[in-house]
């Protein structure tokens, strides 16, 4: 019974965490479908609007990738961030409800990207690559 009870609140961390994860996944693709729709490829405008610092490297890099993106390329990356999201919204749920088939889409669906861990590490191996595939 102790076990159950532990198992179950295992469950519904793990569960509040895809949630978390499909939030974090719909509100950033309404904010890049946002940010391309009024396209002023100013970085400084953006970085002013998203109260960031101008001057980063990183910002300036997504924006760049933003912004360089046809309409093609747009929807794939807005369709597959809302499959995703989708995705994380079904195992959240049927994870919060102990579904067993929640638990088990769960699984398939981290270990789809142990061959592309291992991939990107044949490409170029470092200590971080390998550390991520450990804790997947």
């Amino acid at each position: 019974m102790a076990r159950e009870l532990h198992g179950g609140r295992l469950l519904r961390l793990i569960a509040v965490f895809k949630l978390v994860k499909a939030l974090a996944l719909f509100a950033s693709l309404v904010t890049v479908l946002n940010l391309v729709r009024h396209q002023d490829p100013s970085v400084l405008t953006w970085a002013l609007r998203l109260h960031v610092d101008p001057d980063n490297r990183y910002l300036r890099e997504v924006l760049a990738a933003i912004f360089n993106l046809d309409a093609r390329h747009l929807s794939l990356v807005a369709v597959g961030t809302g499959l995703y999201a989708v995705l994380y919204s079904v195992e959240g749920h049927g994870l919060w409800f102990e579904q067993a088939w929640a638990e088990y889409l769960a699984i398939v669906a981290t270990a789809g990207f142990i061959p592309i861990e291992c991939y990107e590490i044949l490409g170029r191996v470092s200590i971080n690559k390998v550390m991520l595939l450990a804790l997947n």
